[in-house]
C-alpha cells in the first residue's frame, strides 16, 4: 500500500488593505442658478430627524464693515451703517445661526428723516442707547430679537465721534456733540431721558475748535471715564494734527462740584545728564528746544538751574528760551544728582481702562496713566484760574487786604482785581497752607477778584480752599 505524499501549504498575511471605516453618508452635489450678480447665496439645511437647521453661505454680517463694537448683556454688538448686529447669547462668534438663541440685527429708523449711520451704543437704565450724528435712540433689548423695541427717541443730539460716547454709571451717558459736550441722563422718577448741557463752561472753547475740524478729524476724538475719580475725559484733536487737549469733567453732586479742567497729553522724557561730576561747580545741558517745556528735579548737590533769564532755585518747570541750561552745584568736585526731563506730547487715538487704570494708545505706543502703581505723579505742572467773582455785591468797591489758602503740594498763588487787563500778581509761593500763618498780604482795590494757582512738584497735589479778606466801601 502506498503512502500519500503530504505538501506544506503556508498561509500568507493579506496585503494591500486599509483601516476600517465608519459608515459614510451620501454626497450631494447642488448646482445653483444665481438670481443676482453679487454671488451671495445663503443655504439653510434642515435635519429631517431632529429639525436642526444649519446655515451656510452668506449671513447677516457677511460683507459688512463694522465701525463700532460693544458688549452688553452677554452679546457682542457691531454697528454698520444704520444697522445694529448682535451675536447669540454667550456665543460671541455666532452671528448667523438660525437655531442659536439671540443672534440677529435691527435697522434703526430715526422717524425724522432718512436713517443715519450709527456712531456708538452704550448701556443706559438697563437698555441700550444708540447714537447717530443727530439722533439718540433708547432701545429695550432682550435675549429674543423679536422683543427688541424702541423706548425713546431724542432728536438734535448725537455725535460723529463714537469713541467719545461713555456711560457714567447706568443713568448718564456723555458724548462730544457738534455744539460741545452733552449728556443724556434721567430727568426724574419717570425715567425719561433728557439732554443736559454739562459742557456749557467750555462750550465757547470747544465749539470754536470743532468749527475748524473736518468731520473726519472730529471722528478721531475719543473719551473715557477715569475709574479712580469717575471723571469724564474727552480728547479733542487739532486741525494741524498736533496734540490737542483732554477736557475733564469733575462732577460730585454731594460736594456741589461741577467743573471742567484740561489735561495735556504728555509724558516726561529724561534729558541725558551732561556729566557725572561738576566742573567748576557747574554743568551745562545743551541742545534744548526753544519753546519746549522742561521739568527740573534737583538732587542733594544742586543749588539752581538757569535757562536764559529764568532761574529755578527748587523743583519746578520752565519753557526754554535758550538752547542751554546751566546747573550750579554745591562744589567743584560734587557728584551731579539732579534730573532734567522734557515734556513730550502724544496724540491719543483710543482710551481704555484695565484693572482700574486708564491706558491710552497713541500710534503704536501705549501709555499708562499713573504708572504701574497708579500713584505716580510727574512735575508737568498743574494750574487753575477762578472766574472773576463779586462776593455777592458786584456794584460795591472792595479794598483787598490778604488771602488764605489750604492745599497740599507746593503752590504759587496769584491774585487779580482788574478783569479788563487780567493782570495777576504773585501773592504767595510756598508748600504750607496759610491759615496757621500770619496774614498773606494783598493790596488792591476793585469790585471783582480772581485767583490762580500753579503747582509743579513731582508729588501729590491738592488745592482745597482760598479765602479773600477785604473791606467793602459804598456802592459806586
Amino acid at each position: 500500500m502506498s503512502t500519500p505524499i503530504q505538501y506544506a501549504n503556508p498561509v500568507l498575511a493579506p496585503t494591500g488593505g486599509v483601516n476600517a471605516l465608519s459608515g459614510q453618508g451620501m454626497d450631494y452635489h447642488v448646482t445653483l442658478a444665481l438670481p443676482s450678480t453679487n454671488g451671495e447665496v445663503t443655504l439653510t439645511l434642515t435635519d429631517n430627524l431632529t429639525g436642526t437647521q444649519t446655515q451656510v453661505g452668506s449671513g447677516n454680517v457677511t460683507g459688512i464693515n463694522p465701525t463700532f463694537l460693544s458688549v452688553f448683556n452677554n452679546k457682542v454688538y457691531a454697528l454698520a451703517g444704520a444697522t445694529a448686529y448682535f451675536t447669540a447669547v454667550d456665543q460671541p462668534v455666532i452671528w448667523n445661526d438660525p437655531t442659536a438663541a439671540g443672534n440677529g440685527f435691527i435697522t434703526m429708523r430715526n422717524y425724522y428723516s432718512t436713517p443715519e449711520s450709527l456712531a456708538a451704543c452704550a448701556p443706559y437704565q438697563g437698555s441700550l442707547l444708540f447714537v447717530s450724528r443727530r439722533t439718540v435712540q433708547v432701545w429695550h433689548v432682550d435675549p429674543d430679537p423679536a422683543n427688541y423695541a424702541p423706548v425713546q427717541i431724542l432728536p438734535n443730539i448725537g455725535t460723529v465721534a463714537g469713541l467719545t460716547v461713555q456711560p457714567v454709571g447706568d443713568m448718564d451717558v456723555y458724548m462730544l456733540a457738534d455744539n460741545g459736550v452733552r449728556s443724556v441722563r434721567v430727568r426724574d422718577a419717570s425715567n425719561n431721558a433728557i439732554i443736559a448741557d454739562v459742557g456749557t463752561p467750555i462750550d465757547a472753547i470747544v465749539q470754536s475748535l470743532l468749527s475748524s475740524l473736518t468731520d473726519a478729524q472730529k471722528a478721531t476724538a475719543c473719551g473715557i471715564v477715569d475709574p479712580s475719580a469717575n471723571r469724564y475725559w474727552v480728547y479733542v484733536p487739532t486741525p494741524s494734527g498736533a496734540a490737542g487737549s483732554i477736557y475733564t469733567f469733575s462732577y460730585f453732586p454731594g460736594a456741589s462740584i461741577a467743573a471742567w479742567g484740561t489735561y495735556a497729553p504728555t509724558y516726561q522724557a529724561a534729558v541725558i545728564a551732561p556729566a557725572l561730576n561738576y566742573s567748576g561747580s557747574t554743568v551745562t545741558y545743551t541742545g534744548l528746544t526753544v519753546g519746549q517745556r522742561y521739568a527740573w528735579l534737583p538732587g542733594a548737590h544742586e543749588v539752581s538751574i538757569t535757562n536764559g533769564t529764568q532761574v529755578l532755585l527748587k523743583e519746578g518747570a520752565f519753557v526754554a528760551t535758550a538752547t542751554t541750561a546751566t546747573v550750579t552745584g554745591t562744589g567743584a568736585t560734587a557728584t551731579y544728582t539732579g534730573a532734567l526731563s522734557q515734556t513730550t506730547s502724544f496724540v491719543p487715538t483710543k482710551f481704555l481702562t484695565y484693572q482700574g487704570q486708564v491706558w491710552v494708545r497713541a500710534g503704536n505706543a501705549l501709555y499708562q496713566y499713573g504708572g504701574a502703581s497708579n500713584q505716580l505723579y510727574d512735575n508737568s505742572g498743574v494750574n487753575w484760574t477762578t472766574p472773576y467773582m463779586d462776593g455777592g455785591s458786584p456794584g460795591t468797591r472792595k479794598q483787598f487786604e490778604s488771602v488764605d489758602a489750604a492745599f497740599q503740594g507746593s503752590w504759587a498763588i496769584s491774585a487779580s482785581a482788574d478783569y479788563t487787563t487780567g493782570g495777576y500778581k504773585l501773592v504767595y509761593n510756598n508748600n504750607a497752607s496759610t491759615f496757621l500763618l500770619q496774614a498773606i498780604g494783598w493790596e488792591a482795590c476793585g469790585t471783582h477778584y480772581s485767583f490762580s494757582g500753579v503747582e509743579s512738584s513731582s508729588g501729590y497735589a491738592l488745592f482745597s480752599a482760598i479765602l479773600c479778606h477785604d473791606k467793602q466801601a459804598n456802592e459806586k
